[in-house]
């Protein structure tokens, strides 16, 4: 019986581990940069953290060393996003990065890529995802630049920030307009989840190939 126990506690924890393990970011700020081993024309930068400093500095550090090599590169994301402003740094970045290199996206198996994450992804001409991998959508919050904390707005300026965020980052993305309505619709005051087979099958053109 204590056998039976055992096996079940251990086959619940490794259940626990595989489920929670999209929400593991473990970058710690740090870039990292390789040629793809099947591609060595593709250059491979992958980020496992927050959309906060130092992710722009360290995308512009990279390009600045890497810009030379190869002519394509895939940015591969893992992030719970982060700052609007560290994320609108970023894609200038990767806006340079285009004028010489093709520029793709991915997110792999069991990642993830929440909030302001989603922006930078769309960057990618191609945007690669696992079925399996998780897509989040909500409004953007507010909150206080010295404490932190979550600043409670008046509803007119939640409106006026989201709308603001829609316009800026989606309607003039490769985001399916009539997709993008639904949303705007849908995310207020909530977090919404996507697999990125749903993003395929609901015809939302934010992942373009599955792999």
């Amino acid at each position: 019986m204590m056998l039976v126990a055992t096996v079940f506690m251990l086959a619940a924890t490794a259940f626990l581990i595989a489920r929670n393990e999209e929400l593991i970011f473990l970058g710690r700020g740090e870039l990292s940069v390789a040629r793809d081993r099947a591609d060595p024309d593709t250059i491979v930068f992958t980020w496992r953290d927050k959309v906060e400093a130092p992710m722009a500095r360290r995308f512009e550090e990279a390009w600045r060393e890497w810009k030379n090599e190869g002519s394509r590169v895939v940015i591969d994301l893992h992030s719970p996003g982060g700052v609007i402003g560290e994320g609108e740094r970023v894609i200038r970045v990767i806006d340079r990065m285009k004028r010489t290199h093709v520029v793709d996206t991915r997110v792999r198996g069991r990642r993830a890529c929440y909030s302001m994450c989603v922006p930078i992804y769309l960057q990618g001409e191609e945007r690669y995802a696992a079925p399996n991998a998780s897509f989040m959508f909500h409004e953007p919050t507010a909150y206080d630049f010295y404490t932190g904390e979550k600043v409670d707005q008046p509803q007119f300026e939640k409106d006026m920030m989201s709308r603001k965020f829609f316009e800026m980052y989606f309607v003039n993305s490769p985001m399916n307009p009539s997709w993008g309505q639904r949303l705007v619709q849908d995310w207020k005051g909530k977090d919404l989840f996507y697999s990125g087979r749903e993003l395929v099958d609901q015809d939302s053109n934010i992942v373009t190939v599955l792999e």
